[in-house]
């Protein structure tokens, strides 16, 4: 019996040193895994409703809030959405505000009547067409693209259309050569047809801003108004509850146009 004692320890103490060891293995090639991806979920949080999926992830040590819609409609709007419509899920700036006019900027199209026609700005390179509820980003070619023909295809259809910086496209990022910081929000889409609305939880370049969405998967990214004009609101996807987003807020009266979702 006193033997018997003797050698059980042992064993269990060899045993447990090979198991810590195949442990410390595992969590090493994880930790590997993780830094080769330049992506860690360890702060995810996700919630849904039958409407939209929101969710906050750490891509590349920047937190973002990315709301995905499910059943939700996107819509354009130039008349300031109201927090009491339950009905309004998001509302967040879409394209530039001008200077000069207070009115949108650029050439655009609402629900397929054509703004702006002789003011398109051919200093942005992006736009966005939504039709059907379906959206496409794509480079307009600094407006060269905004032909006749072109625009009477997305009104005929009762489409949507506005002018935007293009932070990448096709999969592949548009070097910038503005460095400014600033919070960053804007809509992606995916190889798979969906979309989402992206927005980062902290002041980063538009550079840093392309190449997390490549992390995520995102086929084209447009860029949305922010700094002073970044005030918006989305409601929470389980408690209904209206959470303001933006930190400067400076020129929320001043905003002239907003992307929507709606039940």
């Amino acid at each position: 019996m006193f033997s018997l004692r003797q050698e059980t320890p042992m064993k269990s103490k060899t045993y447990l040193h090979k198991n810590t060891s195949n442990i410390r293995l595992f969590l090493s090639l994880l930790i590997l895994l993780v830094c080769a991806s330049g992506y860690t979920n360890s702060t995810n949080t996700e919630s849904s409703n039958n409407y939209f999926k929101e969710e906050l992830k750490t891509i590349n040590s920047t937190q973002y809030l990315i709301v995905t819609p499910s059943k939700a409609h996107i819509d354009f709007e130039t008349t300031r959405p109201s927090k009491n419509d339950q009905n309004i899920l998001l509302c967040v700036a879409g394209a530039y505000t001008s200077l000069k006019t207070g009115a949108v900027d650029g050439l655009y199209i609402c629900r397929g009547k054509l703004y702006n026609k002789n003011l398109t700005n051919n200093t942005l390179d992006g736009g966005v067409k939504i039709i059907k509820n379906k959206v496409e980003i794509f480079s307009t070619n600094k407006g060269k693209i905004l032909s006749d023909s072109f625009l009477k295809k997305i009104t005929d259809q009762s489409g949507i259309f506005f002018q935007q910086s293009l932070c990448m496209s096709n999969g592949v990022a548009v070097k910038m050569s503005d460095s400014k910081l600033f919070q960053r929000r804007g809509i992606v889409t995916f190889k798979s047809g969906g979309y989402a609305i992206v927005e980062s939880k902290k002041a980063i370049t538009l550079n840093t801003f392309s190449n997390d969405m490549l992390s995520i998967g995102a086929k084209d990214l447009l860029n949305f108004d922010m700094g002073a004009w970044d005030e918006g609101w989305y409601r929470n996807s389980v408690s209904n509850k209206l959470i303001v987003l933006g930190k400067n807020k400076s020129q929320t009266s001043k905003q002239s146009n907003w992307i929507v979702l709606k039940k």
